[in-house]
C-alpha cells in the first residue's frame, strides 16, 4: 500500500511504515521544521498519524517512540516507523547484532573506486565528536585522538557496495551500507578517504557556487530475522 501527496510518500507492510522525507526538514519533534510536524498537518492520515505521533518525554523534549532512525537535515528520502512497540524492540535488537542493514546512495568528488582499489571497500575508523563544535564528528585515527576529544567511541563500519564513476564531472555515484549507524557516519566516513560527499558544507571544503546541497539519500533497509 502506498500514499502520496505533496509532501510526502509512505509506504507499509506487515512491521514498518516506510516515509520519504525531503531535504531541509528535520526527523524530530523539536527542530524549528519537522517532518513530522508537517505531517500533522496533512488530512487523511489518521491511521500513520496513530503511530508516528505516539511519543515519550526525554530530558523535556518530545521523542518519537517508534522512529527507528533519524536523518541528518539535508539528508532525503527514507525514515522508518515500527508499527507496533514489539516490532521496535525487536528491531533495536537486530540493530545491536548487526543484523540490520541500511543503503544509502552518495554523490562524491572524484573517482573513489582508486581508493576502494587501496582496500577501502570497507571503512572501519571509530568516530567520536568533536570537542569544540557541537554540529561535527571526527573519526579517531590514533590514540592521540581518543584522548583529545570527547565522549563516547562509536566503533561504526561503512561498506561500498557499489560505484559508477563520471569522468566527465570527476563525480562517483556511491551506494553504501551501513549495520550500526551514528550521527554523520557516512559523511565523516567518506570525508576522513578524501572523498567527501558534494555539496556537504560540514565536512567538504570545495567552494563552488553551484554545488548547493549534500547530495546523501536514505533508499533501503534489510532487517534479518523480523
Amino acid at each position: 500500500m502506498s500514499v502520496s501527496n505533496n509532501l510526502f510518500i509512505y509506504y507499509q507492510d506487515k512491521n514498518f511504515y516506510y516515509f520519504w522525507k525531503t531535504a531541509n526538514l528535520s526527523s524530530s519533534w523539536w527542530k524549528s521544521v519537522s517532518f513530522l510536524d508537517l505531517l500533522c498537518y496533512e488530512e487523511n492520515n489518521s491511521e500513520v498519524l496513530n503511530i508516528v505521533k505516539s511519543q515519550e518525554s526525554f530530558f523535556g523534549k518530545e521523542m518519537e517512540l517508534w522512529l527507528l532512525n533519524r536523518l541528518d537535515k539535508a539528508t532525503t528520502w527514507l525514515l522508518y516507523f515500527a508499527k507496533n512497540i514489539r516490532i521496535y524492540k525487536k528491531f533495536r535488537s537486530l540493530q545491536k547484532e548487526w543484523k540490520v542493514n541500511k543503503y544509502y546512495l552518495a554523490v562524491v568528488y572524484g573517482n573513489i573506486q582508486n581508493r576502494v582499489c587501496e582496500n577501502w571497500n570497507v571503512i572501519k575508523l571509530p568516530i567520536m565528536h568533536h570537542r569544540f563544535s557541537d554540529d561535527r564528528m571526527i573519526v579517531v585515527f590514533d590514540e592521540n585522538d581518543r584522548n583529545n576529544w570527547k565522549w563516547k567511541i562509536h566503533e561504526v563500519e561503512t561498506e561500498i557496495v557499489e560505484i559508477e564513476y563520471n569522468k566527465v564531472d570527476n563525480i562517483s555515484i556511491v551506494v553504501l551500507k551501513i549495520h550500526k549507524w551514528i550521527r554523520h557516519q557516512i559523511r565523516v566516513h567518506l570525508s576522513s578517504i578524501w572523498y567527501p560527499i558534494c555539496w556537504d558544507r560540514l565536512y567538504c571544503k570545495s567552494k563552488k557556487e553551484r554545488f548547493w546541497k549534500l547530495q546523501l539519500f536514505s533508499i533501503g533497509m534489510e532487517c534479518l530475522e523480523i
